[in-house]
């Protein structure tokens, strides 16, 4: 069985492979295109800087851990049924990386038998590195804690696009009249900031396994609740709902259920 310690070790050091060739790319004339999606109101950009920092990513996983398996969102999967298995997003946010805002982050998760062990966001731009793991949930190597919110009222929620809820539209309604106020495009960044104890839920719709891996190993060692809508396992899901605050994280599924 392989020392947590080491895999968190090669996990920064998976990070720190690709932030280079991010910085040298951000707010440069980079190409960039459409890629398909499976919703189609919201349409995926994809750039080359996506694709080389995940071939640089797995190069280096599968030099140092051959038997380890790979789910990358630009360049799909291999050896999913390992009993380790690396979860890449490259660049998690791309709308913003070219639009030259950096609210963008690298997302490296690790799950162990399914369940994720270890997750990192890192944001080369702003030098800021959140990870979190079996030891615990760190903001460049401060210790951090989700807050302690109870009421609905009183909650800061994040939200990357409100068209992801083009198809819950009261959901949508109910959520914006409950909580103190919704911040929206903060993709990553969003779960970061519910474990550092700064935002108090995310919630969001339309998302794959390489959005939620590194987010739960982040949040549930700072004290936080991940869970789809429905209160349950949210890899396999496509809808995520992340609360700092468990009694919180209670009274939202209600909402969310209505």
């Amino acid at each position: 069985m392989r020392n947590n310690a080491e895999l968190l070790k090669f996990a920064h050091e998976l990070a720190n492979s690709t932030q280079e060739l991010v910085s040298k790319n951000f707010r440069k004339l980079n190409s960039w295109s459409l890629k398909s999606t499976n919703h189609s109101r919201r349409p995926q950009i994809l750039t080359e800087t996506d694709i080389e920092c995940e071939k640089i990513m797995r190069k280096m996983i599968n030099k140092k851990f051959p038997n380890h398996g790979i789910i990358g969102e630009e360049l799909g999967v291999e050896n999913e049924k390992s009993e380790f298995v690396w979860v890449l997003d490259p660049i998690d946010g791309t709308k913003a990386f070219v639009s030259g805002l950096p609210v963008f982050g690298s997302m490296i998760g690790l799950m162990q038998n399914n369940k994720p062990i270890i997750g990192i966001i890192d944001q080369p731009i702003t030098k800021e590195r959140i990870w979190g793991s079996i030891q615990g949930s760190y903001l460049n190597g401060r210790s951090i804690k989700t807050r302690n919110c109870k009421s609905t009222k009183e909650a800061i929620c994040a939200i990357t696009e409100p068209e992801m809820f083009t198809s819950s539209e009261q959901i949508y309604k109910k959520i914006s009249q409950d909580v103190l106020f919704i911040r929206y495009g903060t993709d990553c960044w969003g779960y970061a900031m519910c474990a550092a104890g700064l935002i108090d839920l995310v919630i969001e719709k339309d998302l794959e396994i390489w959005d939620i891996v590194a987010a739960e190993a982040i949040i549930n060692p700072a004290g936080g609740k991940i869970t789809n809508w429905e209160g349950k396992n949210p890899l396999g899901s496509n809808s995520i709902v992340a609360s700092g605050d468990p009694i919180l994280h209670k009274l939202i599924l209600k909402t969310l259920k209505t």
